[in-house]
C-alpha cells in the first residue's frame, strides 16, 4: 500500500503565489490542477544557476542599494567572505585602508591594484573589465561598511607606515629631531600641512577646498604631533623602565639606586672598562677608584650626614694599611732590603777572609823581582817634573829601595827585590794617589797622574814575576768592582746632568760578573727602601721618585731588576697613589664642582607639608566663619597628605643612598662582579626600552599627521576665502 503524503498548506500557497505573482488563495479555494502542477513542480530537480545568474546575484549581493531613511542596506559577512574566495573579510577590510591610507600615494597604490585585479578577472572569466572593476569596487566598499573597527585600525596603521619612514628619513624636517620644541612644532605644523594638502588634492582630484581644507587639518595635527609623540614616547620608556627595574633586578639594590650606577658606568666607560680599571689597581681597590664619576658619586654621599660615615670609615680603614701593603708587595717583588753599612761591613769581612792570605802567600815565596824597567820610569819622569809630582816621585824612588851591604862599598840604598816589600810599596803608592786625588789644582792632578803610572808598572811586574800574585790581583778587584757596583745602584734613581742614562747602564750591566749585577742589584734595592721611607707617607711623591716624571727610572729599574719585577712594582705604587687621591677627594677634597652636583643629585627630599596657608583666610573672607573651618579642615588633609607622601619619599631617598654607599665602597671581587654584571643586564633592557619609546614616539608623531584625510571630513565643504588662496 502506497505511503499517503501529507498535504503541506504552506508550500503549496507559496507555489501559487511563485506562479501568480499575486497573494495565494486561502487554502479553503483548493484548485486540484494547480495542486497537480505543484506536485510535478515539486518531482522536478532544481536547475543549477548559470554563469551570469551567479555574477548577477553576486553584484547584487554588494550593491548597497539605500532604502527609506538613507541608511544602506549592506550585504552580511558570510556573503562576503563567501564572494572574496575565503579570505576574512575583516582581514581584507584592514589590509584595504591600510594600503589606500598611505599618504598621498595610497590613493594611486589601492587604483593600481584593483585595476590590476579587475583586467585579470576579466581575461580569466571572460567578463567585461569594467564590470569586474565595478564589482571590486563594491566588494571593497562593502568590506569597509561590514568591519568598520579593521577598516579603522588598518587605516591608522597604513598611515603610520607611510609616514614613518619620511620622519625618521628626516627627523628635523618634521620635528623630530633635538631642536627646541618651538622650532620643532614649527617644522612639524609646516610638514604636516604640506603632506595633508598633497594627499587631499590626491585624493579629490586636486580640488582646491579639499586640499586647503587638507592642509589646514594637517598643520593642525602637525602642531600636536610632537608633543603627543613626546608623551607618548616618554609614557612608553617609564612604563619600559619600570618593567625592566622588575625584571632585571640589580643584586640586592633597588631601581633608583641601579639607575644612578647604570649611568655612573656609562660615564665611566662601560663595565668592561670598570672591570678593567679594577683589576689593574687589584686588591683592596674599591668602585669609587674605577672612574671620576664613581669617585664624584663617593664625594657626594660623603656630604650627606646619613651616609658619610658608611664612605669614610673604609677609606680610613684601608688608608692605614697603605704603608703594610706597599712594603710588603716591595719585599715580594724585589727581595728584602740591606742596609748599605751591613753590605759593606760584610763585603769588607769577605775580602779580608780571603784576599790578604791570597797575597800574604804568593809575596812570601823566595824570589827576586828586577824592578830596573819601574826604576828607569821613575827617574825618567822626575827628570820632567817640578813641585809636589817631583816630591811624590823622589817619595815612590824611595819606595822600590831600601838600606843593603854592597861589596866593596859598604851599606848603601839598593833596589828592593822582594816581593812582600814591594807589594806594600804598591800599597803606599794608591794611598799617596788616594790623598793626592783629595785635592785641587793641576798640580795634584799631574801627581795622581805620574804615581799611577808608577803605580801599574810595578804591578805588571810583580804579576809577571810573582807566582799567584795575578791570581791574588783578580780576587781583589772582583770585591772592589762588587763595591762599586753597589755604590752605583745606590744612583740609579738620581736625576740630574750626572745621572745615569738607561742605555748606558743596560751596556755597563751586559758586561758585568755575577757578583757585580748582584752587587748593583742590592745597591739599588737599599735605594728603593731608603725613598720608601722618607715618601711612604706621600703616595704620589712615591710614585714619581720610583718611576720618575719620564721614562729614565723605569728603564733603569727594568735593567736592574727585569720589566716584570717593575711593572710589579709600578702597578704597586700606581695602586696606592690612586687610593692616596681617593683618600684625598672624597675625605679631605674642597667642596668641588663634582662634588657639589653629585650632592644635589643624591640629596633627599625635604619634608613638607606645602604652602597652603592662605587658603582658610581667603575662605573666610569669601564665604564666612563656615567656609574658613571647612578650609581648614581641608588645608589639615591636604598639609597631612602631602607630609606623609614626601616623609615616604625621604625615607626612599636615605634607603637609595645607603645602597648607592654600599655599591661604591664595594671591593674589587665576585660580588662586584654580580653588580657590574647585573648593571649590564639592566642597561641593555634599558638600551631596548629607550627604542621602544623611541618607536613609540616616531609611530605616534606619524600616526598623528598621517590622519588628515580622515579629520578633514568634518571640516565644512566650504570656507571663506584665505588671503593668500582667494580669488
Amino acid at each position: 500500500m502506497a505511503d499517503i503524503e501529507a498535504f503541506d498548506p504552506e508550500a503549496f500557497a507559496a507555489f501559487k503565489s511563485q506562479a501568480s505573482g499575486a497573494q495565494a488563495a486561502p487554502v479553503e479555494a483548493f484548485d486540484p490542477d494547480a495542486y497537480a502542477a505543484f506536485k510535478v513542480q515539486q518531482s522536478r530537480p532544481a536547475p543549477e544557476p548559470s554563469q551570469a545568474q551567479q555574477l548577477a546575484a553576486a553584484k547584487a549581493a554588494t550593491a548597497s542599494p539605500y532604502v527609506e531613511g538613507g541608511l544602506p542596506d549592506m550585504p552580511s559577512s558570510e556573503d562576503l567572505h563567501r564572494q572574496g574566495a575565503g579570505v576574512p573579510t575583516s582581514l581584507y577590510a584592514g589590509a584595504s585602508s591600510a594600503m589606500d591610507s598611505i599618504p598621498v600615494v595610497g590613493p594611486m597604490l589601492t587604483g593600481a591594484s584593483d585595476r590590476l585585479a579587475a583586467g585579470i578577472r576579466s581575461y580569466r572569466d571572460g567578463t567585461a573589465y569594467g564590470d569586474e572593476l565595478k564589482r571590486i569596487q563594491d566588494y571593497d566598499a562593502g568590506a569597509k561598511a561590514v568591519h568598520p573597527v579593521a577598516s579603522t585600525v588598518g587605516g591608522v596603521a597604513g598611515g603610520i607606515a607611510g609616514t614613518a619612514p619620511m620622519i625618521m628619513a628626516a627627523p628635523a624636517l618634521f620635528g623630530a629631531g633635538e631642536a627646541a620644541l618651538p622650532a620643532r612644532l614649527l617644522a612639524s605644523t609646516v610638514s604636516g600641512s604640506v603632506l595633508g594638502g598633497a594627499d587631499a588634492a590626491v585624493r579629490t582630484g586636486g580640488d582646491p577646498i579639499a586640499s586647503r581644507n587638507g592642509a589646514l587639518v594637517g598643520g593642525g595635527l602637525g602642531v600636536a604631533a610632537p608633543v603627543l609623540g613626546a608623551a607618548v614616547g616618554a609614557g612608553v620608556r617609564r612604563a619600559g623602565e619600570f618593567a625592566a627595574g622588575r625584571l632585571a633586578p640589580t643584586a640586592g639594590f633597588g631601581s633608583a639606586a641601579a639607575g644612578k650606577l647604570a649611568d655612573d658606568v656609562a660615564a665611566s666607560g662601560g663595565a668592561d672598562a670598570v672591570r678593567a680599571r679594577l683589576g689593574d689597581l687589584g686588591t683592596p681597590a674599591m668602585l669609587m677608584d674605577a672612574s671620576p664619576a664613581f669617585t664624584g658619586r663617593a664625594q657626594g654621599l660623603a656630604v650627606e650626614p646619613a651616609t658619610r660615615g658608611a664612605i669614610v670609615t673604609p677609606l680610613e680603614t684601608r688608608a692605614t694599611g697603605a704603608n703594610a701593603r706597599i712594603r710588603g708587595d716591595v719585599d715580594q717583588t724585589l727581595g728584602p732590603a740591606a742596609e748599605p753599612a751591613m753590605v759593606e761591613a760584610a763585603r769588607q769581612q769577605s775580602y779580608d777572609a780571603t784576599v790578604p792570605p791570597l797575597y800574604r802567600q804568593a809575596t812570601g815565596q823566595p824570589v827576586q823581582v828586577d824592578t830596573s824597567n819601574v826604576l828607569g820610569m821613575v827617574r825618567d819622569l822626575r827628570s820632567q817634573e817640578k813641585g809636589p809630582a817631583a816630591d811624590a816621585l823622589d817619595r815612590a824612588w824611595n819606595l822600590l829601595h831600601h838600606d843593603g851591604d854592597v861589596p866593596g862599598v859598604g851599606r848603601a840604598m839598593i833596589p828592593d827585590r822582594r816581593p812582600e816589600a814591594l807589594h806594600n810599596a804598591k800599597e803606599a803608592l794608591d794611598a799617596s794617589i788616594a790623598q793626592a786625588q783629595g785635592q785641587m789644582g793641576s798640580a795634584a792632578a799631574s801627581t795622581v797622574n805620574r804615581l799611577g803610572q808608577v803605580r801599574g808598572a810595578l804591578n805588571d811586574t810583580l804579576e809577571a814575576q810573582v807566582p799567584g800574585y795575578r791570581d791574588a790581583n783578580q780576587t781583589a778587584q772582583q770585591y772592589f768592582a762588587g763595591r762599586d757596583a753597589f755604590a752605583r745602584g745606590q744612583t740609579l734613581l738620581s736625576g740630574g746632568r750626572d745621572a745615569v742614562r738607561p742605555g748606558q747602564l743596560a751596556a755597563d750591566t751586559a758586561g758585568m760578573s755575577p757578583m757585580e749585577i748582584f752587587m748593583q742589584r742590592t745597591g739599588l734595592r737599599s735605594e728603593v727602601d731608603r725613598h720608601l721611607g722618607t715618601t711612604l707617607n706621600d703616595r704620589v711623591a712615591l710614585q714619581r721618585d720610583l718611576m720618575g716624571e719620564g721614562d729614565f727610572n723605569r728603564a733603569r729599574m727594568a735593567t736592574v731588576f727585569g720589566e716584570e719585577s717593575t711593572q710589579r712594582l709600578a702597578n704597586t705604587v700606581g695602586r696606592e697613589a690612586q687610593f692616596d687621591r681617593t683618600y684625598n677627594d672624597v675625605v679631605r677634597g674642597s667642596q668641588t664642582a663634582q662634588r657639589a652636583a653629585s650632592a644635589r643629585d643624591i640629596a633627599p627630599r625635604e619634608v613638607s607639608a606645602g604652602s597652603t596657608d592662605v587658603l582658610p583666610g581667603l575662605a573666610t573672607i569669601l564665604g564666612g566663619a563656615d567656609a574658613g573651618a571647612s578650609a581648614l579642615a581641608t588645608k589639615a588633609g591636604m598639609g597631612g597628605l602631602k607630609l606623609a607622601t614626601s616623609a615616604a619619599g625621604r625615607q626612599a631617598d636615605l634607603a637609595r643612598n645607603q645602597q648607592l654607599a654600599r655599591a661604591v665602597t664595594m671591593e674589587h671581587g665576585d660580588a662586584l662582579n654580580a653588580l657590574l654584571d647585573a648593571i649590564e643586564r639592566r642597561g641593555r633592557m634599558m638600551q631596548q626600552v629607550g627604542g621602544y619609546g623611541n618607536a613609540a614616539a616616531v609611530g605616534t608623531q606619524a600616526g598623528t599627521i598621517s590622519q588628515a584625510d580622515r579629520a578633514r571630513g568634518y571640516l565644512p565643504s566650504r570656507l571663506p576665502a584665505l588671503p593668500f588662496v582667494g580669488r
